[in-house]
């Protein structure tokens, strides 16, 4: 295993701190940054401040590239630190006003408005219709757009900072050699439920000039099984209540699963939106496909590198 390097860079000086405890790099498919927490030894000679440039490297690949934004200290002479990378600052607020651009095209402007490197970005294609969103953050106006065009294209994407530069990629690009299966893991923890998520009834009721009407679709098999677990909701008017009702009960008639792996074989190239092959047998199921990584923790010590991920698809769900 290559040595981590971790260093820290400030207006005058570059420091390569003594690293007091292991060193953890997370990162999920959307809506938060990717975040640096490590310990290091005050040793009264490192010297540095919030808004600090932060780099960790495994050899010369550069995992992380971002910037203090906490210290905390003890009597015991060891500072905690936890940074973010670009995507931290994606969560200011302000109002855009857009249309007929693509959200390839939302996320340059947005980039440059707010002076944040970019890196590849690839073309989502579908055109967004004409939008105002006011008062949200650049990051929930970024994932909008994303969710818009994967609901009109059906072609997903990840949002990402890679070294310090912000990037977009289809999911489908996303995919690695990285086999999960029963000799390369720790542990899993499998829960499968039907408190969560699932209904073997679906009622909705929709308000027009007309009156008030109602839609439903259920499971009898679903009821004898589990009891009557109804999912009851307000349809906007002019959706089509049927069709919506029969679709919701096609995708909550079943037990929700959630699939934790622990202890891993660490991989660097692994974050938040990859797509991982896996060979598992959780007892009743038995997993052989690609999922999804939802949210990875990577842990890294002195004598090695282990990480934990949150996997879904299939019948997985975060």
């Amino acid at each position: 295993m290559e040595k981590p390097i971790l260093t820290i860079q400030t207006r005058n000086a570059l420091y390569m701190p003594i690293v007091a405890a292991e060193i953890t790099l997370e990162s999920t498919r959307a809506g938060t940054p990717g975040k640096l927490t490590f310990q290091v030894v005050n040793d009264h000679v490192i010297s540095f401040h919030e808004g600090d440039n932060v780099q960790f490297r495994m050899g010369t690949e550069l995992l992380f590239s971002g910037f203090v934004f906490s210290k905390r200290r003890s009597y015991g002479g060891v500072i905690t630190v936890t940074a973010y990378d670009q995507i931290r600052y994606l969560k200011n607020r302000d109002t855009y006003e857009y249309e007929g651009i693509t959200a390839s095209d939302l996320l340059r402007r947005i980039a440059g408005d707010w002076n944040l490197q970019t890196g590849a970005i690839e073309e989502t294609g579908y055109a967004l219709p004409p939008r105002i969103e006011s008062g949200k953050s650049m990051l929930d106006i970024i994932q909008g757009a994303l969710d818009m065009t994967l609901e009109q294209s059906g072609h997903a994407f990840v949002l990402y900072d890679r070294g310090g530069e912000l990037c977009l990629t289809h999911v489908q690009n996303m995919r690695l050699d990285t086999l999960i299966h029963a000799g390369s893991i720790g542990d899993f923890d499998y829960t499968s439920t039907i408190d969560r998520g699932a209904y073997s009834a679906i009622r909705l009721h929709q308000e027009s000039g007309s009156g008030t009407m109602f839609f439903e679709a259920r499971r009898d098999d679903l009821h004898r099984r589990w009891g009557i677990l109804r999912h009851y909701a307000k349809l906007t008017e002019g959706a089509d209540g049927q069709e919506t009702a029969s679709q919701l009960m096609d995708r909550h008639g079943r037990k929700t699963r959630r699939l934790r792996i622990v202890d891993a074989v660490g991989d660097p190239r692994v974050r938040g939106g990859n797509m991982l092959p896996v060979e598992l047998d959780v007892g009743d199921l038995i997993v052989g496909q690609f999922l999804l990584a939802e949210r990875v923790v990577h842990r890294f010590t002195e004598n090695g590198h282990l990480m934990e991920l949150i996997l879904t698809g299939g019948d997985f769900v975060d």
